[in-house]
């Protein structure tokens, strides 16, 4: 998909999005333009006919002439606006235009009267506006033979300047992240392996300049990972474990760890899952198709920081040879976990990764999993779980989840969660019941790291939506790419 700036003047497409608030007189300059080319007729829908009032997403559409079609869309009251209503609503809109389309162009406003708020600016509205439009659009059209797509975005605005360029490239390489993203999730676990995955991060790492060392089974042996490796043993597919680094040309100011939770199918190992609950399985490798997705627009951005990229890749199957409950694993740190549920696996793989980075060197450690049905429970599924060991870094994190429209809640991690996985055999039990199993979950991965400053995020609730809400579609969400990629930036 192309992204272009443009006067509104020089509009091309033929159909138009515009917003209005709700109960306010005050009228883009898009609006205006439409207007005058209706001959006032828009304005006579809206303030004589009430043919929509401006409430939060409250759509009407509306034909200029037979060349462009226009949906106007409420933002809700001006008062209540927030960034991620306007994302919502951008999103929203897109999709339906999609539908209204013929030349495959849709043009959108940045919406100039949104930055007298002074948490907006030029930039951020116009990142989130390639953002929120592309969720929006998004379609997994790979196995349809009928495809409708959109190719062209034009971001329209009264007087174009360097901000909103600015931001629409970021936008675009944000919005390219997710997309990536959620395309390998989309993609079937007979396609989507260990192999294809760590194939596709070495295509990466030649595309775009990175170091890679893409390790395979017997590699992975002498590391040590013998917990990661014993999760896939299960499995025909072997596993694979993949690093990837981009460094910046001048010395980093700072250098970060991503690790992204790889199980490229999950059927719960020897604790089997039901079979209702292994529907959406092929997603358990949400963490590392982010990763790989965030990697790539930084190396596009080429900020001042360095960023490793890493994911342990396996199957975590039932057969004769999987492990099994009662199974003594030790992790490439030397620590012991008795295996209490096969099908508390991701931790397992976590742990031998987050044993790995802690060679890098790194400044900061940051893991992204679907980790625990617990988090539903908790936080349900559109806020994810935060977790970790600095306190400023989760700070920092959570005001930028919440500058670029994603909700996360801090959860804790105390002392006395061990007593949840207290072995007689072991270091640790992998499982330790039904009561704060997130919490516990993230004190086990905390045996893992010396980082001073590692933290975990807990999207199993927030990765896959079975049903859709106020932005995403039911599917695959790319959830915390938009968050982890401006952190990074930061």
């Amino acid at each position: 998909m192309r992204f272009v700036t443009k006067n509104i003047e020089e509009l091309s497409s033929d159909t138009l999005i515009c917003f209005i608030f709700e109960d306010d007189d005050e009228k883009s300059e898009l609006f205006k333009y439409l207007d005058n080319l209706s001959n006032g007729q828009l304005s006579e829908q809206i303030f004589d006919y009430k043919s929509i009032t401006g409430k939060f997403q409250e759509t009407f559409k509306f034909s200029i002439n037979k060349n462009i079609k226009v949906l106007i869309e409420g933002l809700g009251k001006k008062s209540e606006f927030t960034r991620q209503k306007y994302s919502q609503c951008v999103a929203n809109a897109a999709r339906i235009a999609k539908t209204m389309t013929k030349n495959k162009t849709i043009g959108i406003e940045i919406i100039e009267h949104c930055c007298q708020n002074a948490n907006f600016n030029q930039e951020d509205i116009a990142q989130i506006t390639v953002s929120g439009a592309r969720i929006g659009l998004y379609q997994f059209d790979k196995y349809i033979k009928d495809k409708n797509k959109v190719e062209t975005l034009e971001l329209l605005n009264l007087n174009n300047n360097l901000e909103i360029e600015k931001g629409t490239e970021k936008g675009a390489f944000v919005s390219f992240a997710m997309k990536f993203a959620k395309d390998l999730v989309n993609e079937s676990a007979q396609i989507a392996t260990p192999l294809y995955i760590a194939n596709l991060a070495e295509e990466i790492a030649k595309e775009h300049k990175l170091e890679a060392k893409i390790y395979n089974k017997h590699q992975i042996k002498e590391l040590n990972m013998n917990a990661f490796l014993a999760v896939g043993q299960g499995s025909v597919n072997e596993p694979m474990f993949i690093h990837l680094t981009y460094k910046p040309n001048n010395t980093p100011r700072k250098k970060i760890a991503l690790i992204g939770k790889g199980i490229t199918f999950d059927a719960g190992g020897m604790n089997i899952k039901p079979a209702t609950s292994m529907l959406t399985m092929k997603s358990d490798m949400t963490g590392a198709a982010s990763v790989l997705g965030i990697i790539q627009a930084i190396a596009k951005l080429q900020p001042d920081v360095e960023v490793h990229v890493i994911s342990a890749l396996c199957e975590n199957m039932t057969s004769g040879s999987a492990y099994k409950q009662g199974d003594i694993l030790t992790a490439m740190n030397g620590k012991t976990i008795e295996v209490d549920n096969t099908d508390a696996e991701g931790r397992i793989t976590l742990a031998d990764a987050l044993c790995y980075a802690d060679k890098l060197n790194v400044d900061e450690v940051i893991d992204i999993a679907t980790l625990t049905g617990a988090v539903i429970v908790a936080l349900g599924n559109n806020i994810t779980g935060i977790m970790g060991n600095n306190q400023n870094q989760i700070n920092n994190f959570k005001e930028i989840s919440e500058k670029y429209c994603e909700n996360v809640w801090q959860m804790p991690i105390i002392d006395e969660l061990k007593d949840n996985l207290k072995s007689e055999i072991a270091d640790f039990k992998n499982t330790g019941g039904r009561n704060a199993g997130t919490s516990t979950a993230a004190w086990f991965l905390s045996n893992f790291t010396k980082s001073k400053a590692w933290m975990h995020l807990d999207i199993a609730g927030t990765a896959y939506l079975e049903k859709s809400n106020k932005e995403t579609l039911s599917g695959p969400t790319g959830v915390m790419i938009r968050s982890l990629i401006n952190y990074i930036l930061s």
